[in-house]
């Protein structure tokens, strides 16, 4: 036997092991294929992985900060006031403090019952500048 006889051998042994699992494959992947959804022309709009309160971009005032606060309480028969409401930014100083530059972060609102001889409810409240959405922070009981 020539040495061009047994290699042509051995490449047909080695061809025909791993067109086997190669045609199986194949086989599997083109059943599986009309079942698969096909891809539209236009794309899919998906839900932010963040929970939006505002229209993204849009201004986050102290009034609706107030609000959304109060909206934390709404299962509350106690009508709240604010007590205080505060404007966080986070600013940002350059080495030589000639550059500084403000980025607004959110609000932290208190609330308190608006009758002065009131024990418990109310609370504090974040409400984020950029989601406008209230993370209840501590609740008066």
């Amino acid at each position: 036997m020539t040495v061009a006889a047994t290699m042509r051998g051995q490449i047909t042994t080695i061809l025909e092991g791993k067109i086997l699992p190669f045609a199986l494959w194949l086989l599997i992947a083109c059943g599986r294929a009309s079942t698969t959804a096909s891809a539209s022309a236009h794309p899919i709009a998906r839900a932010s992985q963040v929970p939006w309160c505002v229209v993204p971009g849009s201004n986050v005032d102290s009034t609706f900060a107030v609000a959304q606060a109060r909206s934390l309480f709404a299962s509350s028969d106690l009508v709240l006031k604010p007590h205080s409401v505060e404007r966080v930014v986070a600013r940002l100083v350059g080495k030589d403090s000639s550059v500084s530059l403000s980025f607004p972060e959110g609000w932290l609102v208190r609330l308190m019952p608006v009758e002065p001889n009131t024990l418990g409810g109310g609370g504090r409240v974040w409400v984020d500048g950029a989601t406008g959405c209230g993370i209840l922070l501590l609740h008066y009981e």
